[in-house]
């Protein structure tokens, strides 16, 4: 009778959305590593066995929140894309996409600049994410064809997008600089794109 209880208060409806959001939040503000499940679990208002039984390790709940903000990026990239236009004006619209999404979400960009490199995301993680994301590679691949995008290593390439990208959110996030939001973002993704 009492695992059935406990069972029952685990699964309670909002407890795995409150724990994500919590995580979120926390690895977003301090950091994968230097936040435990235990200031995870008090914050979401549930147990920590609440956190574990959905996330039994907390690697678990950074892939997790991994592969849903990749798959985030990717519905909102794909929902404005048009592949019988050029490919230069699919790519600046998608990039536009981006940073108007991250402005939205600084929480998930700050996250995702975390975790995407890090060694304890397994490879079959970073293999979905980088699926929800695989159209896009056919539209670097283009921009390159039509020299939109210098002819580099796709690898490359992708890891400096993501910079630039990340680069323009953090300096109109900083609001540091004496130029208008439009500015910033052309003069950004003008050091990736070739006149």
């Amino acid at each position: 009778m009492k695992t059935t209880n406990r069972r029952k208060r685990d699964e309670a409806p909002g407890n795995r959305e409150r724990i994500l959001a919590t995580a979120l939040r926390l690895f977003a503000l301090q950091g994968v590593r230097s936040t435990p499940t235990s200031q995870i679990s008090r914050e979401a208002g549930v147990s920590t066995g609440t956190l574990f039984h959905y996330f039994p390790e907390k690697g678990r709940l950074v892939c997790e929140l991994h592969i849903s903000i990749k798959r985030e990026i990717a519905e909102a990239l794909r929902a404005g894309d048009d592949p019988a236009e050029p490919a230069r004006q699919r790519f600046e619209r998608c990039m536009h996409t981006y940073i108007a999404w991250g402005l939205a979400n600084p929480e998930k960009v700050h996250l995702l600049d975390q975790i995407d490199y890090l060694p304890d995301i397994r490879d079959e993680v970073k293999l979905e994410a980088h699926d929800e994301l695989a159209w896009m590679l056919g539209l670097v691949q283009a921009a390159v064809r039509e020299g939109v995008l210098p002819d580099l290593p796709l690898e490359f390439l992708g890891v400096m997008i993501v910079r630039v990208l990340n680069g323009i959110l953090a300096v109109i996030e900083a609001g540091e600089v004496a130029m208008t939001r439009e500015e910033v973002v052309g003069h950004g993704l003008a050091m990736l794109l070739r006149s």
